[in-house]
């Protein structure tokens, strides 16, 4: 049984291909919806309207800004859940531990305590819902 051979690094030419067109591609469904949320919010639109044409640094930041409302919430959500989920995870095998760790290196260290909470609750799910092999079967009344 012969091995595949992963594919080359995308050269950058082609990942700046790539991330431009994950910007220009456009969702007709979620463009129908976002043309009418902005319709109907008329205000709003001429103000971000002006914003990026006449302070287009000052739109980066705005738009930032409720990124990090929202990631700000989840890490609060996550120091709420880390405590429990580190527990957990203490309770198990060596080989789970190091898979979920291993699974952690490649993750930016800004966002590696939310994504190991993700990742035990994963494991949890996926090992308390593992269909458990039955002694016989049952009889039914």
């Amino acid at each position: 049984m012969a091995l595949k051979t992963k594919n080359p690094p995308p050269v950058p030419e082609q990942s700046q291909v790539l991330a431009e067109e994950r910007i220009l591609r456009v969702n007709p469904e979620i463009d129908r919806r976002l043309d009418g949320f902005m319709q109907a919010n008329t205000k709003l639109t001429d103000y971000y309207t002006t914003l990026v044409k006449q302070h287009p640094e000052r739109a980066v930041r705005a738009f930032m800004l409720t990124k990090m409302f929202r990631h700000e919430a989840d890490m609060r959500q996550t120091a709420r859940q880390a405590p429990q989920a580190k527990e957990w995870l203490d309770q198990q095998e060596p080989s789970l531990k190091q898979r979920i760790l291993e699974r952690l290196e490649k993750i930016n260290p800004f966002y590696r305590e939310k994504a190991l909470v993700r990742e035990i609750a994963r494991e949890k799910t996926r090992i308390d819902f593992t269909p458990k092999p039955s002694l016989g079967q049952g009889m039914s009344v």
